[in-house]
């Protein structure tokens, strides 16, 4: 019994070690994501300094006192600072680029300097924010709040040592430029898009393996003898994968709409964009599939570099968890990945109140994301099985 027991066992083994790539990348798989997360976790653990926020300022009220303001937001620790107009920093915002700008209207400091001595109405102090960054957000906003008491109380009284006069000398007006339906929904919609894309690569992936397997099976070779040449096998098999990618993001985004009540900005341009990026985004699936149908050697090592290259995707890509918590290199290579445009085209026509062109830009990279895979499937396809 037990010797029967170790054959079957020692069978199972030789099977799993046969194939030493797809034993290589059982093991780096999840090392490689182990090591990801860690090092966000971590920060760069060269350093004891915490991470600068990066902020933008809009200085409309051009005096000494908003000079010292800058400055002394510069010479600190907590920010990075970049002086903008408001149309940039609006742009800014509602793009994604950045959390958060502060906005320092004109006679600002003469107006808080007699609402910290002589008790006149406050003036405002504007912050323009985006909601889906509430923590970052909220820890700048406390900073900043700090800085300018003691920029105003060395400007009224000579030097940073408190009044006794423990109210504020100015009002804060937060203003949400990239989310007027709030952060609520602009976080169910965006954790929609990245795990419905998500969804849509991994069942690229199915697809790329039925496939393989029908070439197993002599299927592809059967077809070597029929009129239909390799440009038109992947075409056909392209557009049937896109059809039912593009149903299965339609569900997804079908149940949030109804489950949580996100809404696409109620626009014409935000209706076709959104639509035309689904699309974008249902093609780029459908060529990742044959992309990988088309290199993969066996079935075992196909599906282990898939899985591996579409977790990485979705990392970089911004599916799990938002880009600003990604150090900025990460975040400047994910304009390399496709996931990261078909996600920040969602989000911009779900919430961002971004607009028709912003949808086009998208569509176009996706697009050429799925020509590149279209490209390379059509150039690796291999009518008969390969030797492992």
């Amino acid at each position: 019994m037990l010797t029967l027991l170790w054959e079957l066992v020692r069978k199972d083994l030789k099977i799993f070690v046969a194939d030493r790539k797809s034993v290589m990348i059982s093991f780096v798989t999840p090392v490689v994501l182990a090591c990801f997360i860690g090092y966000l976790m971590q920060g760069t653990g060269k350093s004891s300094q915490p991470k600068k926020v990066s902020v933008l300022v809009v200085d409309q009220d051009k005096t000494e006192f908003s000079k010292d303001l800058i400055q002394r937001m510069k010479m600190g620790d907590a920010f990075s600072v970049t002086e903008v107009d408001e149309a940039k920093a609006k742009q800014k915002i509602t793009n994604g680029d950045l959390a958060l700008a502060i906005v320092v209207p004109a006679g600002f400091s003469v107006q808080a300097a007699q609402a910290m001595a002589e008790h006149t109405p406050p003036p405002s102090f504007r912050f323009l924010e985006d909601p889906s960054r509430s923590i970052e957000v909220g820890m700048s906003k406390g900073a900043i709040i700090r800085v300018t008491m003691q920029a105003l109380t060395k400007q009224v009284y000579g030097s940073e040592a408190p009044s006794d006069d423990s109210q504020m000398p100015f009002k804060i007006d937060d203003v949400t430029e990239s989310a007027p339906k709030g952060a609520a929904s602009s976080a169910s919609a965006h954790a929609f898009a990245g795990m419905g894309m998500q969804g849509l690569l991994f069942w690229a992936i199915e697809s790329a393996m039925t496939l393989l397997r029908e070439k197993k099976m002599g299927l592809w070779k059967r077809l070597r003898s029929s009129p239909v040449s390799p440009a038109m096998f992947l075409l056909g098999k392209g557009i049937s994968s896109m059809i039912r990618a593009f149903a299965i993001l339609s569900i997804v985004f079908g149940v949030g709409f109804l489950v949580f009540r996100f809404q696409i900005t109620p626009t014409l341009g935000n209706y076709v964009g959104f639509g035309l990026i689904a699309l974008a985004a249902s093609l780029m699936a459908a060529t990742f599939g044959l992309f990988v149908a088309a290199l993969g050697r066996t079935e075992e090592q196909s599906r282990g570099l898939s899985i591996l290259a579409v977790l990485g995707m979705c990392m970089l890509g911004g599916a799990w968890f938002p880009m600003f918590l990604m150090p900025q290199f990460m975040q400047t290579l994910s304009k390399a990945v496709p996931i990261a445009w078909a996600v920040n085209g969602f989000d911009g026509m779900i919430w961002r109140d971004q607009g028709l062109s912003d949808a086009l830009l998208a569509c176009a990279v996706l697009v050429g994301f799925s020509l590149l895979f279209g490209f390379v499937a059509l150039k690796r396809i291999r009518w008969e099985p390969e030797a492992a």
